[in-house]
């Protein structure tokens, strides 16, 4: 019986229940056989096959491996209720025109193949764990090593080179039409619009984690955005770029006229401060701002 539960804990309750069915229906089949014919004496009491008390023994045994069996089941069921395979995912940007050839990861020494390629944005999947990963883009120079904890569900991003750190921008206003005036302040109702640079990560050497906003590629953007939720591109920029959120905002312009239309089309202008400039203004510099701002707006809004 001990032999059983190694079994059952790794999953194989089913496979488990079977054998020991089989081995209780083989002692019934012996014991049938080897019951005594009519006229002759009954079998000692100390005879385990043919006592009342073994046949109790074995139904507890078989009513524990269905309880058991339930029990792992309703287990297993749960944690696939989700949907997700066990462990994380590992996100790439690559910077050369064949991400697919150009980019390899390994994992423990062991080589992953992508489970997504859109654009330039690789995923792959990594089991739960500690683990060793080794990372090459060929179209860069040199290659990086990390030590990375996956959990459930999971979500890291990691920079292909130590020169390159990941901004953030936000696009709810860019894409979707939301107003662009959102950052918000000390003053009650006075709310003004800044530079859609929400933050930057500079430490390449660590795996940047995720979150439920963040995109990789534009054409992950979803097609409409529900209320409350916010969606951020992350852009790959040469660390000496991301001093200062202005530089940012004018770097990523230039690389992706898509984002300077947008940022036209919506109001931006250059003369928008930046969240860490608002933070530093007293406020009535603030309040002559977001009367600026509203008035620059009332003019280009359509009648």
């Amino acid at each position: 019986m001990l032999r059983l539960i190694r079994p059952i804990t790794e999953g194989y309750a089913l496979e488990a229940l079977g054998i020991l069915l089989a081995v209780l229906f083989v002692r019934w089949v012996f014991s049938v056989l080897s019951a005594p014919a009519a006229g002759h004496a009954p079998p000692e009491p100390n005879d385990p096959a043919g006592s009342p008390g073994y046949a109790k023994v074995a139904l507890g045994l078989l009513a524990a491996v269905l309880v058991l069996w339930g029990v792992l089941s309703a287990l297993s069921n749960s944690d696939d209720s989700d949907g997700r395979p066990e462990g994380g995912l590992l996100h790439v940007v690559a910077t050369g025109q064949q991400p697919d050839r150009d980019v390899v990861l390994r994992v423990d020494d062991q080589p992953v193949a992508p489970v997504l390629h859109v654009d330039h944005h690789l995923a792959f999947p990594v089991p739960s764990g500690r683990h060793a990963v080794f990372l090459k883009d060929s179209a860069v120079e040199g290659s990086r090593d990390f030590e990375v904890d996956i959990r459930e569900g999971d979500a890291l991003m990691l920079s292909v080179h130590p020169d390159l750190c990941t901004v953030q921008i936000g696009m709810s206003a860019l894409t979707y039409g939301r107003p662009s005036r959102s950052t918000p302040t000390p003053l009650d109702g006075v709310v003004i619009r800044t530079l859609p640079v929400v933050g930057v990560f500079t430490r390449t050497e660590l795996p940047m984690p995720l979150s439920s906003g963040d995109f990789l590629s534009f054409n992950e953007l979803p097609d409409a955005l529900s209320p409350g939720l916010k969606a951020r591109i992350l852009i790959p920029l040469p660390c000496s770029m991301t001093q200062d959120d202005r530089t940012i905002w004018a770097e990523v312009r230039k690389r992706f006229p898509g984002l300077d239309d947008a940022a036209r089309r919506v109001g931006y202008t250059d003369a928008d401060p930046t969240r860490r400039e608002v933070a530093f203004m007293d406020e009535e510099r603030v309040f002559e701002l977001f009367k600026q701002q509203g008035a620059a707006q009332a003019r280009e809004t359509p009648p």
